[in-house]
């Protein structure tokens, strides 16, 4: 048994496999992918498909390539990784935190990423754009052109149902050094042109990743970390992308604190006409230290009292919901042999919740993880710490009858 899984894992660390049971029995692998220390992810699920975008290293080079795959069975099955980035590129960074970002709207898939600039962690946006399906790759303009420092990071794309996608990012235009401003723009071509460059707040926490989420009313919802105070904070943009709407902290711990925590947020909300937004948060505030769940049942506009997740100590977090309303959130928090990765779920609207449950094997660091709402229940998904070295991406299935793990 032994040796059976560890020839399961060494083969899983090198091919991209995929298997309906979870087992390395009887399981068909895709060629290797051909990543190594996996430095960038993000994941974007709509109807039956899953989507996702990885940044690491190519074989016995340390350049970084952005490459592109889809699952349409629920992750069961992934398609061969297409690369997104041209070997005529600029030099690409990342890391977790601040991560490539992809959506999608049917056929048409958007890519953000950013290339190395003057400051350690930022640079020019690149956005790549595909028409059909992610075969072939074009590049869209920059968005950001109202910045001319070319320092941009800390993006999230979301697309709606009628095809638009929209995009915010960070970037310190009025260079106030110590702040960032939070930026917004729309397209309605699949990528390939920007509209609007708006200034949807001046001043905020420089390195905090930020989330958007389309509202059942099909206006989009920008969660991010505010300046000062520290606590995280809603804009609802309107559906035509005209006006947006300040709603204030989402938890309002008051937190005063000079620096950067990098550590951003989730949203999420269940299909429908009306039902709760659900989010959580993460405060570093004396006495209010940790990770919280609040629920809206007005778009936003007024928050549940916060709910602690967790001990105090747990940091890194997403949110998903299920169509029936079933609410799935994962973080991070400390073990005895490493960083443990938790789930916790709430069928009744976030009144009660379920025992946490941890997903990553003992004696590994998980960090970042993100979690998607399919048909058949929960998909997770983050980077683990590889005893080789580097990290590699690592996934959890949470059936409606079943679950079982699975690394790449």
């Amino acid at each position: 048994m032994i040796k059976k899984f560890i020839l399961c894992f060494y083969i899983l660390s090198i091919l991209f496999a995929y298997s309906a049971v979870g087992e390395c029995v009887d399981s068909a692998f895709y060629p290797a992918i051909n990543l190594a220390d996996i430095q960038g992810m993000d994941i974007y699920a709509n109807a039956s498909a899953i989507h996702a975008v990885l940044v690491g290293k190519q074989k016995d080079s340390d350049s970084l390539k952005v490459v592109y795959m889809f699952s349409s069975d629920n992750g069961a099955t992934w398609s061969k990784p297409t690369m997104v980035n041209a070997s005529q590129d600029g030099r690409v960074i990342s890391r977790r935190g601040n991560d490539a970002q992809v959506s999608v709207a049917g056929q048409r898939i958007v890519v953000a990423y950013t290339h190395a600039g003057e400051l350690s962690n930022a640079g020019s946006m690149v956005i790549a754009y595909s028409s059909d399906g992610g075969k072939n790759w074009g590049r869209g303009e920059n968005p950001a052109v109202g910045d001319m420092t070319h320092n941009q990071s800390y993006m999230d794309l979301v697309a709606d149902k009628e095809g638009n996608f929209h995009l915010v990012w960070l970037d310190d235009r009025e260079e106030n050094g110590n702040s960032q401003g939070l930026r917004y723009a729309r397209s309605t071509d699949g990528g390939q042109h920007w509209r609007g460059d708006a200034t949807l707040d001046p001043s905020v926490c420089t390195c905090c990743w930020n989330r958007l989420a389309v509202l059942p009313d099909q206006s989009v919802a920008a969660l991010y970390r505010d300046d000062e105070p520290h606590d995280m904070r809603l804009i609802r943009i309107s559906a035509d992308a005209k006006s947006w709407r300040d709603l204030g902290a989402v938890g309002a711990f008051d937190w005063r604190f000079t620096g950067c925590p990098h550590c951003g947020g989730g949203i999420a909300s269940a299909p429908g006409v009306k039902v709760p937004l659900h989010s959580v948060v993460w405060s570093g505030k004396d006495n209010a230290t940790g990770l919280f769940y609040l629920s809206s049942t007005d778009l936003g506009v007024h928050w549940s009292v916060p709910l602690r997740i967790g001990d105090g100590r747990s940091r890194e977090s997403d949110i998903a919901v299920l169509r029936d309303g079933q609410i799935g959130v994962v973080f991070v928090g400390p073990a005895g042999d490493g960083e443990g990765l938790q789930f916790i779920s709430s069928s009744d609207h976030g009144k009660s919740w379920s025992t946490p449950r941890r997903l990553n094997t003992d004696g590994t660091v998980a960090d970042h993880p993100r979690i998607a709402a399919t048909q058949q229940g929960f998909r997770v998904f983050w980077t683990e710490k590889h005893p080789s070295g580097g990290k590699v991406w690592a996934m959890y299935f949470i059936n409606n009858r079943r679950e079982y793990k699975r690394k790449t």
